[in-house]
């Protein structure tokens, strides 16, 4: 099981998982991580509305590039993440939860720092296989500065529009700072950083900044043996989250 580096103790991260500033890191935000609004060949900007009677813009991201098994590329569109998808990781502690129901042991003072997010369309259907993404993270705001080369970033998939229930994949960032991650449906998407890249990381406890960096010899990060299966692409299958 994939240990977790621990924090620094008294820190949380609550603020980090609150709607509102999930909202800023989301399409819906005010500006920023290459989020732009999607039109219709005649140029109208376009909308989508859930069974709920909930409209939504639908935007693109000219940051996140989705191919099929073949290589080819795939239209993707976005949106906001709903209330209820919201609901179900407003703390940090129902993320940890969350990784601890897919298999990994993390530790109470674990950080878990969200980068981005949004709910994903493949337009013309999920390929088949999956539809396999990569996410340029150098341009996509905010807290992607404090991510090398070689370190390993997750991608949360909700299993069910508003169920709360979610599954968790494990990437290695590449030299461009670009994570690929083949997903098996369209749905809400966290990408989430933790301190358990094989480093131990200082961050300021005021701004959470990286400030300090250096090997660690007792942060293990090792799956194998535990169920999972390494796609082509270098992202780690995960178990399925129950709660």
């Amino acid at each position: 099981m994939t240990a977790f580096a621990a924090k620094n103790e008294g820190w949380s991260k609550d603020d980090l998982w609150s709607p509102d500033v999930l909202k800023e890191q989301g399409p819906g935000g005010p500006g920023g991580l290459g989020w732009v609004p999607a039109t219709d060949a005649d140029g109208n900007i376009l909308y989508w509305t859930d069974s709920a009677g909930n409209v939504y813009h639908v935007y693109a991201n000219q940051f996140v590039d989705a191919r099929d098994a073949k290589g080819h590329k795939v239209d993707i569109s976005w949106r906001e993440l709903s209330a209820k998808t919201l609901k179900s990781i407003d703390e940090e502690g129902k993320v940890a939860e969350i990784f601890k129901k897919n298999g990994y042991n993390v530790p109470d003072d674990t950080d878990f720092i969200p980068i981005m997010n949004g709910n994903i369309t493949f337009d013309e259907g999920v390929p088949a296989g999956g539809g396999t993404l990569t996410f340029q993270l150098a341009d996509l705001g905010v807290n992607s500065e404090g991510v090398q080369a070689g370190d390993t970033v997750y991608v949360m998939q909700e299993t069910a529009p508003g169920s709360g229930v979610w599954e968790v994949y494990a990437a290695t960032v590449g030299q461009n700072l670009d994570i690929v991650v083949t997903l098996p449906r369209n749905g809400s998407i966290v990408l989430v950083k933790t301190l358990s890249d094989g480093t131990v990381i200082t961050l300021d406890q005021t701004t959470g900044e990286v400030i300090d960096r250096k090997p660690a010899d007792n942060v293990a990060n090792d799956n194998a043996g535990k169920g999972t299966s390494t796609n082509a692409n270098g992202a780690t299958s995960p178990k399925t989250g129950e709660f």
